[in-house]
Formats: structure tokens, C-alpha cells, sequence
């Protein structure tokens, strides 16, 4: 038989060489490769009783992972009696593509006796007749969506308002506007980002998306840069298959691969549902891997020990009048991500406007002067680790308080102070490789935002006290990571399992 995914993917080469790499990036597209969209399609088709199978990809791109699917149920010992096609692509450049596609597929069915026909829509599925109505329309949506951030009042964001919290992300909204679409019992799959798992943003979406499905499976790919071969892309990377108004499934599927190459030798792991998705409003999922980790056993957090994580309060076009490039007799220093590097603080750079004026008008976006630990709120997807945080002790540098601008966060004990083991401590177990690895896990996101960190399981207060004693202000990354194992492994194992207190 013809291998339509071949022809698709040759397709789509040919198409994609006249777009520009920086324009095809700008509009979210990467093209799925082959042996991805057969294992995406494999697990999507429905069971052979379906003599119907209508197929949505409202993302259709070359039309990779549609003619993976075509071809998965043209395989099949019994065949379905009809497959109806639809086809979204907002790139009209691509329509020839669909077309040639579309004509393949015709050929292959027809040889195979089973009908077939294809509609090709050109325009913003999110925008269509289709994804407003919310209607059951087909057995199989399949896709690859394109990524980006959109603005609140984007049409799109507004027409799928009930998936929004915040500022969306495209994909989501394709995501979402998906789940409403399937007939009971049909099959939704997507290769998208991790970031839509976790976080605030994603919550209506996540809300959503879970009273329409039941999730099947999950596989993660491990490397930011392997999954899609033939683009220079730096993302983390997962497909779900989840199923349209099934009965509550009681375990997920997860499987792990490094990219696309080895997936083949993908290592599975069958989880109770409750372990992966939570059970409380905001529904994140915890992506497993095959890590143990120490953590498992810690249940204590920042508030268990009267620790508190805030944003820095120095928004700086609001502070524009106060902010300034040269110190004044009433200025206090401001630190700026930049300042803030692995258990470091560096102030001054002479990059910024690194000082601000502690007045009347500024006094409520100013801190104390104490002991505190200090993070980027942001940092690149490049970066080695996830949380980049630094140990300030009280009056390291000058003022009665000081300015925290408002891409850092800052951990500090509300009606009381952090000692200096505590802040040491803390900094660097934030550092640490074992946290990095939680947080891959956990989150979604290349960020980690203050919620992420309010849920963080710590050790007990005294083991933190004791990394802290350990450690030393601009210590490497490797030299924190051999400071802590060797406090881990020397601690009992009833003592790591943390019960409070001050």
C-alpha cells in the first residue's frame, strides 16, 4: 500500500522550503515527523465496530498526522465502510499540499474499497462555524497545533473564553475547543508543549478539557530538541490520548522516550489516575519520570515553617520617576533578575537603573533589609537549572530596605527573620539538581512561578539549617548538588520526613 505519511512529510518539505525558518516560527509551525504521527495515529484509531470514521485535524499543516491516521485504518484486517476527512490549515501556501494529499488518499481507499472523502477548509479553525458551536462531530481529532501567546482580547481568546485564565496560549485554545467536538467515545490526541500540565494560566483550559475527556495515555519526551528532527526548536515536548465521555478510567499510561528516534524502546509506566491528575480545582498533572527521589517522603512546605514567597513589588514603568541610574543620598539599591545568580547576588552591574528612592510615594513597593532568598521569576529555557536563587543576608548591601523589582520573587518569614543557615540553606537546595529534576517532573512550564514554589515539599527545617552551614556564598552548582547528597544520605531516613515547627 502507499505510504500516505511518507508522501505528507515529502510534501510538506517542499512547501515549508519557501517559508522563511524566523516566519515559520512566528506562526507556531513544526512538522510532526513520521514515525511520531504513526505513534500518535496508533493509539487514536477507534475500535473496528466504528464503520464511520470521521477524522478532524483542525492543524493540518502538510497533513503528516491525518494521513497517519488514513493510513493506520486502510491497514486494518477489517475496514471501516467510509472515512470522512477535515482538513483546517490557516497557511493557504500549504492548501497545494492538502490537495495533492488529499488525491493520495483518495487512490489508497479506492484500492482498498472503503469510501472516502476530504474537505479542506483555509482559514482560523478557531474562528470557524465548527469550533464555536461546540458540537459532537467526528470519531478522531488528531494534531499538531501551533504554539504562541495570545492577548486577552484576541478574537480567538475571546470566542473560547471559557478556556482562558490570563494570557492563553494558542495551542491551548485548540486543545480545548477539540474536546468538545469528539462523539462519546471518540479518540483526541495532541503533540504539544508540557507548559499546558501546570500553572494558573492553563486552569480553565485543564478544567475544561477534563469534563469533556478521560485521559488514556501520556508519553513525554525527555530532550527539549529531539522530538521535532528537522526544526531548530528548543521545547519540551508531550502527546496525550485521552477519550470523549468514557467511563472514568482508574489507571494512565505513561511512557518516556529521549525523542523521536527511540521510540521503540519507550519506557512505560501504568499509574493510577489520582496520582497523575490532581484532585483539587486547578486539576494539574504530575508528569512522572523514572527518578527516585528523595522528596517523596517530605511533606512539609514553605508554610509549614512560616515562610512566605513573594513577588518583587517594583513594577518599573510605575516607579519610573523613583528609579535611577546613579545612587542619590535617598536611594536604596534595586535588584533586577540580572542581579541574581546561583547562591549570588552581584549589585552593582552598571547595565541597570540599579537604585531607586526610598521616599513617601515608594515606601510600600520597598523591602526590609533582612535575610531573604532571592530568585528570577523568569530565566532563558537555555539555562542549566530551572530555579536560579541567591542567599541575601540582612545589610550586605546599603539601606534600611530595598527595591525588588518585579521579575523576582523573594522567600522571607512574615513577623519574623530567616537566619542565615535558613536563607544559605534554602537558596541552595533551590539550586539543587534534585529540585531542578522535581520541577521537570512537576511542571509543565520552563518557569517556575511562586505557586509552583508554595508547593514545593522541603526536608525538615533543621537538614535545611544544615545545607545551610554546609554551603558558602558563589558556590558551584556542582559543588551545592555534593553538599546536599552527602547531608541527604546522612540523615535517617524517619528524619527526612518533615512534621513542622518553627
Amino acid at each position: 500500500m502507499v505510504k500516505l505519511v511518507t508522501i505528507a512529510h515529502q510534501n510538506g518539505i517542499t512547501a515549508t522550503q519557501a517559508i522563511p525558518r524566523e516566519e515559520q516560527k512566528k506562526l507556531g509551525q513544526f512538522m510532526t515527523p513520521p514515525n511520531v504521527a504513526r505513534f500518535m495515529a496508533q493509539r487514536s484509531l477507534p475500535p473496528e465496530n466504528v464503520r464511520i470514521v470521521r477524522i478532524l485535524d483542525p492543524a493540518a499543516g502538510a497533513g503528516v498526522l491525518a494521513a497517519a491516521a488514513v493510513e493506520g485504518l486502510l491497514e486494518r484486517d477489517k475496514l471501516p465502510d467510509q472515512i470522512i476527512l477535515t482538513l483546517y490549515e490557516l497557511d493557504e501556501r500549504l492548501i497545494p499540499a492538502l490537495r495533492k494529499l488529499a488525491d493520495c488518499m483518495r487512490q489508497a481507499a479506492k484500492a482498498r474499497g472503503v469510501e472516502f472523502s476530504v474537505s479542506i477548509r483555509q482559514g482560523d479553525f478557531l474562528l470557524s462555524p465548527v469550533a464555536i458551536a461546540q458540537q459532537p462531530i467526528a470519531d478522531i481529532v488528531i494534531s499538531n497545533p501551533p504554539y504562541f501567546k495570545l492577548a486577552a482580547k484576541d478574537p480567538r481568546a475571546v470566542a473560547h473564553q471559557y478556556a482562558v485564565h490570563g494570557q492563553p496560549n494558542i495551542y491551548g485554545l485548540f486543545m480545548a475547543a477539540c474536546a468538545g467536538l469528539l462523539v462519546p467515545g471518540g479518540r483526541w490526541c495532541f503533540i504539544t508543549p508540557r507548559s499546558w500540565t501546570n500553572g494558573a494560566y492553563f486552569a480553565a483550559m485543564r478544567r475544561h478539557l477534563f469534563r469533556c475527556l478521560h485521559i488514556d495515555a501520556m508519553h513525554v519526551f525527555e530532550s527539549r530538541r529531539d522530538h521535532f528532527i528537522e526544526d531548530e526548536i528548543l521545547q519540551e515536548a508531550m502527546i496525550t490520548w485521552s477519550t470523549a465521555q468514557a467511563w472514568p478510567h482508574t489507571e494512565v499510561v505513561v511512557s518516556t522516550s529521549k525523542g523521536a528516534r527511540d521510540l521503540g524502546e519507550a519506557r512505560l509506566l501504568r499509574l493510577p489516575l489520582n496520582q497523575v491528575l490532581g484532585q483539587d480545582a486547578e486539576q494539574m498533572i504530575v508528569l512522572p519520570t523514572n527518578l527516585a527521589t528523595e522528596m517523596d517522603a517530605w511533606t512539609a512546605t514553605l508554610a509549614t515553617y512560616g515562610m512566605k514567597v513573594s513577588t518583587g513589588p517594583v513594577v518599573a514603568f510605575r516607579a519610573e520617576e523613583n528609579i535611577a541610574e546613579k545612587a542619590s543620598s535617598s536611594s536604596v539599591p534595586l535588584l533586577w533578575i540580572q542581579h541574581v545568580q546561583p547562591m549570588q547576588i552581584n549589585w552593582p552591574i552598571n547595565k541597570k537603573r540599579e537604585h531607586i528612592e526610598a521616599n513617601a510615594n515608594t515606601a510600600w513597593m520597598l523591602v526590609p533589609n533582612d535575610n531573604m532568598v532571592v530568585m528570577r521569576r523568569f530565566s532563558p529555557k537555555e539555562d542549566e537549572r530551572r530555579v536560579i536563587a541567591a542567599p541575601y543576608l540582612a545589610h550586605s548591601l546599603p539601606g534600611s530596605v530595598l527595591g525588588l523589582e518585579n521579575h523576582t520573587n523573594y522567600l522571607y518569614r512574615p513577623g519574623g527573620k530567616l537566619s542565615a543557615a535558613e536563607a544559605r540553606g534554602l537558596a541552595a537546595f533551590l539550586n539543587s539538581h534534585l529540585v531542578d529534576q522535581y520541577f521537570r517532573t512537576v511542571v509543565g512550564n520552563t518557569q517556575v512561578n511562586a505557586t509552583d514554589l508554595r508547593k514545593l515539599p522541603l526536608p525538615p527545617l533543621e537538614t535545611i539549617k544544615a545545607i545551610g552551614r554546609s554551603v558558602r556564598v558563589g558556590m558551584t552548582l556542582e559543588k551545592i548538588d555534593s553538599a546536599i547528597q552527602r547531608i541527604l544520605l546522612a540523615e535517617p531516613p524517619h528524619r527526612l520526613i518533615a512534621t513542622g515547627g518553627m
